[in-house]
């Protein structure tokens, strides 16, 4: 949780101390297809979840880039049936370029690291932990003068090991998000 917090607020700083003249900050959902069979055994073979990012423009199309988003799903055990729950938080940071196709829109293509934050409850224990990976996306966007939207494809990948089992946090994901640039 600490290093997610410093790679976001990192990311916050550096969006005032380069004093660039755009700023891109968005809102969208998030469509997972989680990469560990184990989850979807209990919790389902996708999930929606909200996200949000921003980024700076450092230098003509390239951006530095931060995110969060936040997945919280229920289950059950695949023996006895019982009711688990899931919450996943993501924090990200990297580098993004958007290069224009015509007019407003634009290509993106984005990748840097994720620290994805795990918490499981079932059967009256509770797991947790976080690690860090790394994520990319590709996705086109639509810029006005202002406002902003757009669709993006990527994956995100970390694991961990819990209880002597390794897990696989991430998977493919879709985004559809809008939002506005200063």
């Amino acid at each position: 949780m600490k290093k997610a917090l410093i790679l976001f607020l990192l990311t916050c700083w550096a969006a005032t101390a380069f004093g660039a003249d755009h700023l891109i900050v968005s809102a969208g959902l998030s469509y997972l297809q989680p990469a560990d069979s184990g989850y979807r055994g209990i919790y389902g073979k996708s999930a929606f979840y909200p996200e949000a990012e921003i980024g700076i423009r450092l230098y003509r199309g390239l951006y530095l880039m931060g995110g969060f988003g936040t997945l919280t799903k229920n289950g059950s055990t695949p023996d006895l049936g019982l009711p688990a729950r899931s919450t996943q938080r993501f924090f990200s940071a990297g580098l993004g370029f958007l290069a224009t196709i015509s007019g407003g829109l634009k290509f993106k293509v984005q990748a840097g690291a994720v620290d994805i934050g795990y918490k499981e409850e079932a059967m009256e224990t509770t797991v947790s932990g976080s690690s860090l990976g790394w994520q990319g996306k590709l996705g086109i966007l639509w810029m006005g003068k202002i406002a902003l939207g757009g669709v993006d494809l990527g994956y995100m990948s970390a694991s961990d090991t819990v209880e002597g089992l390794k897990i696989k946090l991430g998977g493919a994901r879709a985004s559809i998000y809008v939002g506005f640039r200063i």
